[in-house]
């Protein structure tokens, strides 16, 4: 199981990122994050955001498993109460830092005049 955790907005719109890979966590911690991934209740993918905030954060969650992945992405109004304590341990983790699609674009890999190479 690899997660990918993204948190992103709020006042400062500061961007915040976690990539855990199972098979290199410690053995209590990857307990702890099978059981918080379980008791989330994330079991499919699906997107949610409030109409009526502003400088909220927003997550995204991607979870890559061999039956599958599943994509979350909301913001903290739309997170639900089963949510909370896994984005609490993901955070815990995160570091200050573009996003993971932003990654493919650092300044060795753009071109003159600005423009990203071709993938």
């Amino acid at each position: 199981m690899q997660i990918t955790f993204t948190q992103s907005g709020g006042f400062a719109g500061l961007v915040k990122t976690a990539r855990l890979d199972a098979a290199a966590l410690a053995a209590d911690d990857l307990r702890r994050l099978e059981a918080l991934v379980e008791a989330s209740g994330l079991t499919e993918s699906w997107e949610r955001f409030s109409d009526a905030a502003r400088d909220l954060k927003q997550y995204e969650i991607v979870i890559d498993r061999d039956a599958g992945t599943i994509r979350v992405c909301c913001d903290e109004r739309c997170l639900t109460a089963a949510m909370r304590p896994l984005v609490g341990f993901l955070a815990e983790r995160a570091k200050p830092g573009p996003p993971p699609s932003a990654r493919a674009t650092t300044r060795a890999e753009v071109r003159p005049g600005g423009a990203a190479p071709a993938s």
